[in-house]
């Protein structure tokens, strides 16, 4: 079992429903959220220890969203797991705001392993991320 907040940023309910079942079974509470301002405001009521993305909701701004959770009392950011059905610009995962990538569709076991690593504090390596 995991401790840990993951803030679920994704419209489709589907998804959400999928990441929900998969991530409250390793033990982790799991917030959601179907817009970005709806993810700013979880994010203004405490910090999660991670967040998972959908790049392609309507009027995301990747940079304010990681600004929000760099915006921290203890100064520790919250890192960010991409989600998108193509993949981003090499930019995006490029950043120190973003420590992954899932593609979708995935798998249950992707997002597992995604997770994981990141919850574990292992750098990504934007290498496995070209498709």
């Amino acid at each position: 079992m995991m401790e840990g907040r993951v803030l679920v940023i994704e419209c489709e309910w589907r998804i959400r429903r999928l990441i929900r079942a998969n991530l409250e079974a390793l033990g982790l509470e799991v917030r959601e959220a179907i817009s970005q301002q709806q993810g700013l405001e979880l994010l203004g009521e405490g910090r999660p220890d991670l967040i998972l993305l959908d790049l392609e909701l309507p009027g995301v701004e990747l940079p304010r969203l990681a600004a929000a959770a760099r915006a921290t009392p203890d100064g520790q950011p919250a890192p960010i797991v991409v989600l998108s059905a193509d993949p981003p610009a090499r930019n995006v995962l490029d950043t120190d705001d973003v420590a992954g990538h899932l593609q979708k569709p995935f798998a249950a076991s992707a997002l597992l392993d995604q997770v994981r690593r990141v919850l574990n504090g292992e750098r990504k390596d934007s290498r496995k991320h070209a498709k």
